[in-house]
């Protein structure tokens, strides 16, 4: 449902703001040079964090959906919402190519 992204670059991070049909508006990070990955969450009040140093540190979770992919042929992810996600990088990127104005969705 994402409609539309804009990203701006600067020396040591880009942000990418992405607007929804529904009016909710998210924003994604990227700091350079490359750290540690993870994620903060932030909805209403809540908080959620996903750094490997904050709790799992292995791949199991990863592997274990890779291995029941391979064993019953169904992706763990729906295509439609892997293919948003790739309209959303790629609008990412045309935005930042384009000096960060708002790039829609294909």
């Amino acid at each position: 449902g994402c409609e539309s992204v804009t990203r701006v670059s600067g020396k040591d991070q880009d942000t990418m703001v992405g607007r929804w049909k529904d009016g909710r508006v998210g924003t994604v990070n990227a700091a350079r040079p490359y750290a540690d990955y993870g994620a903060l969450v932030f909805q209403g009040k809540q908080v959620v964090e996903n750094h490997p140093k904050a709790g799992a540190t292995d791949y199991r979770p990863l592997v274990v959906e890779i291995v029941k992919f391979f064993q019953t042929g169904q992706p763990p992810v729906a295509n439609e919402e892997t293919l948003e996600i790739f309209a959303f990088m790629d609008a990412a990127q045309r935005s930042k190519e384009q000096g960060g104005k708002p790039v829609a969705l294909r």
